[in-house]
């Protein structure tokens, strides 16, 4: 059976002056996190090396939305994500992510480290076709989503509390035509746009290797 292991990693944490809230916070996310996807989580998120977290998947299409959702509660601080979709040789531990072995965590270390050194911020890999596709996309996405502005991220972020254009544009005090030209030039289409189509071949590489 194939997995999908996560590693992340918080850039210059060593250097942070509110380390401790940060990994506070972490602790926070974790937890929330591992009771979220439950279902999709083979072995919980659990701190490994220094400031770098790992979590084992059952299915590699769920990683997108958790390391979104790890984004949005660790926005104050920078990631970096390594994902490796392949087979686990040894027993899986259902309590920590750690004490197992396998091409899932070795593609994930190596994606981790390259990641590290080099855009996208979040690398796939495996011996899975596709994973090229994935990566460009990724940078596509992160080039998209670095030049927003502080505005479109505050539209944007309305609009994933489900509020329409209108209830934004009076809670901005703008207009709606002016709400609709901020989400334009936030490339949100685009961006989703790849998202789904990241989805769609990590489903199809589920689908493949069960």
């Amino acid at each position: 059976m194939f997995y999908c292991a996560i590693i992340g990693d918080i850039i210059g944490s060593r250097k942070l002056e509110d380390r401790q809230e940060v990994q506070t916070k972490f602790l926070a996310m974790a937890e929330k996190a591992n009771k979220l996807y439950q279902s999709e989580i083979a072995s919980p998120f659990t701190v490994t090396i220094g400031d770098e977290f790992q979590v084992l998947l059952k299915c590699s299409h769920v990683a997108p939305k958790v390391i979104d959702f790890v984004k949005r509660e660790m926005a104050s601080v920078e990631l970096v994500f390594g994902v490796g979709i392949g087979e686990i040789v040894t027993d899986i531990n259902p309590k920590l992510a750690i004490g197992m072995d396998g091409p899932a965590f070795h593609f994930a270390r190596n994606a981790i480290e390259q990641a590290k050194k080099k855009k996208p911020k979040i690398i796939y890999k495996s011996d899975s076709a596709g994973m090229c596709m994935i990566n460009s996309l990724n940078y596509f996405i992160e080039s998209c989503t670095e030049r927003r502005t502080k505005r479109q991220k505050q539209v944007l972020e309305y609009l994933r509390q489900d509020l329409t254009q209108e209830a934004i544009a009076h809670e901005l005090g703008i207009k709606q035509q002016s709400v609709s030209d901020i989400i334009k030039l936030s490339y949100l289409s685009e961006v989703e746009d790849a998202k789904r189509t990241i989805s769609f071949y990590l489903k199809d590489i589920d689908h493949c290797k069960k």
